[in-house]
């Protein structure tokens, strides 16, 4: 691994957090900046990227970490900036999960298009370029999905869905067990929500969002929130 001291780099790239209650699937760049040992693994060090999120219940502010899905602005917060000059927030060294370089998908391209998440854990890629036509295949850690060819499905900003193994088996077990599923948008920044860990497991209408770390959207009934199920209603399914 990169020691602390050497020089992020910025790529092209897909991360996530190992736990997290949040994701932020839709991006509006394509590359991340950080550290890391190979093209995909789970121990990347990646920068955070802070960014105004309103006040704590005490009146403090409060940021928002994109990278980490979580708040910056406690006590101990604020020490560690006092002592490093770095703001940072508590999981700015926490391994994540990556994948350098991922495939872009362009559902419009194809037919039909599923995707399933696999007993290994990969995501698996099924698509026909017209019916009955030849499968084209691919299970991949991560998959990138091309927004711009799906207009007016999610916030013209976004560059691309990244459909990570979180968000793949929140969705997947969501939908073997019944769970009412949707897609919400925060209210402040228009960006959907993605449920993950224990907010997938019971539907409620208060959701946080991973992309401003706004956390007082409500849907109109208790759901589930993930872009995948709004992307599954865009795209025709394989056979």
């Amino acid at each position: 691994m990169s020691t602390p001291f050497a020089t992020p780099l910025t790529l092209p790239g897909i991360c996530w957090p190992l736990q997290a209650s949040t994701g932020h699937l839709a991006v509006t760049t394509s590359h991340i900046t950080g550290h890391f040992r190979a093209g995909s693994g789970l121990d990347a060090i990646i920068l955070c990227e802070l960014l105004p999120a309103g006040k704590f219940r005490n009146g403090a502010a409060r940021h928002w970490c994109r990278t980490h899905q979580c708040y910056w602005g406690t006590q101990a917060d604020l020490a560690d900036w006092q002592a490093t000059r770095q703001m940072r927030c508590r999981q700015h060294a926490s391994p994540m999960g990556y994948v350098l370089y991922p495939e872009l998908f362009d559902p419009m391209q194809f037919h039909a298009t599923t995707l399933r998440l696999g007993p290994d854990g990969l995501v698996q890629l099924r698509a026909r370029a017209d019916e009955g036509g030849a499968l084209f295949s691919r299970d991949l850690p991560a998959l990138a999905i091309d927004c711009r060819a799906l207009p007016g499905v999610f916030p013209s900003d976004m560059v691309q869905l990244n459909v990570t193994p979180p968000a793949a088996h929140a969705y997947a077990a969501a939908l073997q067990v019944g769970t009412p599923l949707d897609c919400s948008d925060c209210a402040r920044c228009g960006h959907p929500h993605l449920d993950l860990g224990s907010f997938a497991l019971a539907p409620h209408r208060r959701h946080s969002c991973g992309q401003c770390g706004h956390d007082a959207s409500h849907s109109a009934t208790p759901i589930v929130s993930s872009p995948l199920w709004r992307l599954r209603l865009r795209i025709t399914q394989c056979d």
